[in-house]
């Protein structure tokens, strides 16, 4: 499955359900695959609407919800846009991966943590439960942004 873009992910549910996959909803998958950052909701209709003009941004926010729904993104809001969703598109390969966003660029740059694992595991033998999911996001400045001081 990692190996599949996110169009042909989408596709491959589609199928298994019986769905459709319209022009629309591809045309949608395609951006959100090209966006080189988490985009937003309205980011990526701008982006589509270039191409198909009848695209609505109900549209938009319909796809969305079905892929978060589906485990295809994920909704992440950053500090200083805790009112504006940003969608991360997720893979078995990058399923559990954390954030780096620079105050200066707003660049956000995603990694993964091996000690996350130990963390999440200390809490389970902690406090009992089951960790499913967890978020950490580092904010500072970036490399570039460094550079440029």
């Amino acid at each position: 499955m990692s190996d599949l873009s996110l169009v042909e992910q989408v596709v491959n549910r589609l199928r298994s359900e019986g769905g459709r996959m319209t022009s629309q909803r591809r045309l949608i998958l395609a951006t959100l695959q090209e966006c080189p950052d988490h985009p937003t909701a309205e980011e990526i209709f701008e982006l589509a609407r270039r191409k198909d003009s009848d695209l609505h941004l109900s549209t938009v926010y319909r796809t969305l919800r079905w892929l978060e729904e589906e485990g295809f993104v994920s909704p992440r809001w950053f500090e200083d846009e805790r009112r504006q969703e940003r969608f991360d598109t997720l893979s078995a390969a990058n399923r559990d991966h954390d954030h780096f966003r620079c105050r200066i660029c707003n660049t956000i740059i995603e990694f993964s943590e091996p000690l996350m694992d130990e963390i999440k595991s200390a809490y389970q033998r902690r406090f009992g439960g089951r960790v499913e999911s967890a978020t950490l996001t580092f904010y500072g400045v970036c490399e570039h942004c460094l550079e440029r001081e």
